[in-house]
């Protein structure tokens, strides 16, 4: 039977704190036998498109779980979507005024940003691929659609009242650094993505395959049929997952689907 399977970008595909934006060239050559082998390859992310780096955007997937499940797409077009409140919004440009935090909510096609100016934009820009095209500082939240937030606070003595302003609308999900959190609409996931997805194309979840390393991959993890941890995942998605593979500058990937011998 054929299988579905789901790959996480950041710490799995890529890594861009090691200065790698796209996808390796052993790691593509067993995307390509999947195919060639009948199985369907996806991308599962919290990035929304327009900030996925464009080497990994060049590889044609069968489809995306973008925005951490907020956003989902099967052969180009959208089967699901969960769009970001214009009150939850607000009360984020309410927060971060006040603070002076920097935010980001994410679209398609654009990343509404309150300043591009900020002392920490240009590292986490530069780092993460995010290009400056895609940023619009100037927007109205009642007209916007949106899938998910992301924060910068500038000091771990902000966190406590971040949560406590956010949560009622978001969970809150500490990336691997101190001082970045994704923004992640209650009750969204990659694991209900996936669902969605498994659901509205008529196939079964018991053929379904995640990889990721983070937290935002935990939940996927639990609730795929096979959730396969990379070897430099967090403690916290290895102790979930079916299996762990290797490194992703070992390649773990390629190595774990030849074991399975579905390359």
């Amino acid at each position: 039977m054929s299988k579905l399977l789901f790959f996480d970008i950041d710490g799995t595909l890529i890594d861009c704190n090691q200065g790698i934006y796209g996808i390796s060239k052993v790691n593509q050559q067993s995307l390509d036998t999947l195919k060639q082998n009948g199985h369907d390859v996806f991308l599962a992310t919290g990035r929304c498109k327009c900030f996925i780096t464009d080497e990994v955007m060049s590889y044609p997937f069968s489809g995306y779980v973008t925005c951490n499940g907020g956003y989902v797409e099967y052969q180009n077009k959208p089967v699901y979507k969960a769009v970001v409140p214009s009150e939850a919004i607000k009360e984020t440009m309410k927060l971060c005024d006040e603070y002076d935090m920097n935010f980001y909510f994410e679209a398609n096609d654009y990343i509404y940003i309150r300043d591009r100016e900020n002392i920490h934009h240009q590292e986490f820009a530069q780092r993460w691929g995010m290009k400056d095209e895609t940023l619009v500082d100037e927007f109205n939240p009642d007209e916007v659609e949106t899938y998910i937030g992301m924060i910068v606070v500038n000091s771990k003595d902000d966190i406590p009242v971040m949560v406590e302003r956010l949560s009622p609308y978001f969970d809150v999900q500490r990336h691997q650094n101190d001082f970045s959190f994704d923004l992640t609409l209650k009750g969204v996931s990659k694991a209900v993505g996936i669902q969605e997805l498994v659901k509205r194309i008529n196939r079964d979840m018991q053929d379904t395959i995640a990889f990721g390393d983070g937290r935002n991959d935990i939940e996927m993890l639990e609730t795929v049929n096979c959730g396969v941890a990379m070897g430099n995942a967090v403690e916290e998605a290895k102790a979930v997952a079916d299996e762990i593979c290797g490194r992703i500058e070992q390649n773990g990937i390629t190595s774990w689907l030849k074991e399975k011998e579905l390359i």
